[in-house]
């Protein structure tokens, strides 16, 4: 069943009855705590604030109603509860309290000067609602609030509907990621938002993402999207086919320099190395160059980069980039103790200034 839950202050008893009217003939249960309906564990360390959280996770729905009262609990707790766990939840404030706030924010510079303390509270939550985290806050009359809701929950059901319909069409979908040649153009719109939602199954995601690599179907935004998603797997993935994802050739300098500034940023230090061969491949002398911004922390990613370009002496020479790479290489070489690599890149970088490759390097 439906569970729908009242916050607010004490005077929200002041619209209770069409509050569980409405809810009511939704087929929901209504929940208001002057009527008991909070849930509760009565012991020691019983808190209403705990009490409080535990119902908000408990119900389908939130409805905060701002009458003419300040509730701590209600903003304090509730509406924090509600926002970190991502429930549902409308706003709705009498439209005589929302005209008041309007004026006080108008021709009041400094709220200390209001002598109303609850008038303060409910300013500050009002600007914090509306101002700084965006939301929406519907007004209503005594007369209306009852018509009111029923319009929110109404808008909720139907986009519940809606996703719920999306939800059918993805998992649809998803069923032929193993088979891209048959997805088709609407298909694809599906598969690219599969592929960048976080809240998605990381597996399915993975399958979407090789779904667009096999079909050439993504887009820049949506590829740099996936190289800063914050589940690991499918960023790595994303890397790895950088390659059959982005298609534009010659590559664009704007998107590989975004791609080094993701990789710059990100918390998982091998992104860095796992970047270096898809830039490579894609467009070695644009690659050359955004690789130069490209933090080399980590000794895997110069070894890696020193490697790789050794591999593609010839065309590096070739395309005339010696004095781009030999800079590239200077940073790939530090003073710390000699390895194998370090020797090559050393030699790799004499040979560069010669202007020649030996013969071990006859291509990339």
């Amino acid at each position: 069943m439906l569970e729908v839950m009242l916050c607010g202050a004490s005077d929200t008893a002041n619209v209770r009855e069409n509050f569980v009217k409405v809810v009511t003939d939704f087929g929901g249960q209504p929940w208001h705590y002057l009527a008991g309906h909070v849930l509760h564990l009565n012991s020691a360390g019983a808190s209403w604030r705990d009490n409080s959280i535990s119902t908000v996770q408990q119900a389908d729905l939130c409805v905060f109603v701002i009458v003419e009262n300040y509730g701590e609990i209600t903003w304090k707790t509730e509406l924090h509860e509600a926002l970190v766990s991502g429930k549902p939840f409308v706003v709705l404030c009498l439209d005589r309290t929302y005209q008041t706030y309007l004026t006080l924010i108008k021709d009041v510079d400094d709220l200390s000067a209001v002598t109303d303390k609850g008038k303060q509270n409910l300013v500050r939550v009002l600007q914090e609602l509306e101002t700084e985290r965006q939301l929406t806050i519907v007004p209503f009359s005594y007369g209306l609030f009852e018509a009111a809701l029923r319009r929110q929950l109404a808008t909720l059901f139907a986009q519940s509907l809606r996703l719920l319909g999306d939800r059918h069409r993805r998992t649809a979908v998803a069923r032929m990621f193993t088979d891209p040649a048959r997805l088709t153009l609407s298909d694809l719109d599906l598969t690219r938002q599969t592929a960048i939602d976080e809240l998605e199954d990381k597996t399915v995601r993975k399958q979407a993402v090789r779904a667009l690599a096999a079909r050439a179907a993504a887009d820049e935004e949506t590829i740099l999207t996936l190289l800063s998603s914050a589940e690991q797997g499918v960023q790595r993935l994303a890397v790895q086919l950088l390659p059959t994802l982005y298609v534009r050739r010659p590559a664009e300098p704007d998107f590989f320099e975004h791609c080094v500034a993701l990789a710059n940023h990100s918390d998982d230090v091998g992104l860095a190395r796992r970047l270096i061969p898809s830039l490579l491949d894609i467009d070695l002398g644009v690659a050359v160059d955004a690789i130069s911004e490209l933090d080399l922390v980590e000794v895997g990613a110069r070894r890696r980069l020193a490697d790789l370009l050794e591999r593609h002496e010839a065309a590096i020479l070739a395309a005339g980039l010696q004095d781009a790479v030999r800079a590239l290489l200077a940073r790939c070489l530090d003073a710390s103790k000699e390895s194998d690599w370090k020797t090559r890149c050393r030699d790799f970088a004499g040979r560069l200034a010669l202007g020649r490759p030996t013969d071990a390097s006859a291509g990339p």
